[in-house]
């Protein structure tokens, strides 16, 4: 048989007491001094390299530049392989998707 002396609790006490539980601070007791010696204790940072290299800046400019040709030939260009400019517009387009291509690898090197 169960012990009368025992206190049953009821909900509400039960809910009051999950709460006050929940709501209260604990005490934090750091030593003195101790992040700045966390932070001596870490390894310097690294130094990062420069996040274009030349190559890369190359590949923007002559991205850029394939474009402007594009732009350049749309205005000359008739759908006709005996026409010149357009030849030499799918060429661009061509080189344009090369060059995208090599940028979309090495994005993926500057990500890391």
């Amino acid at each position: 048989m169960m012990d009368q002396t025992k206190q049953s609790w009821t909900d509400d006490a039960l809910e009051t007491a999950i709460t006050r539980a929940l709501e209260a601070k604990a005490a934090i007791a750091a030593p003195e001094g101790f992040a700045a010696r966390v932070r001596a204790s870490l390894p310097a940072r690294a130094t990062r390299r420069s996040r274009w290299s030349l190559s890369q800046a190359a590949g923007v400019a002559s991205a850029a530049v394939l474009l402007i040709g594009l732009c350049w030939l749309a205005q000359r260009a008739r759908p006709s392989f005996a026409n010149g400019p357009f030849d030499l517009e799918l060429l661009l387009i061509v080189e344009l998707a090369g060059v995208a291509a090599w940028l979309g690898a090495q994005w993926e090197v500057w990500r890391r």
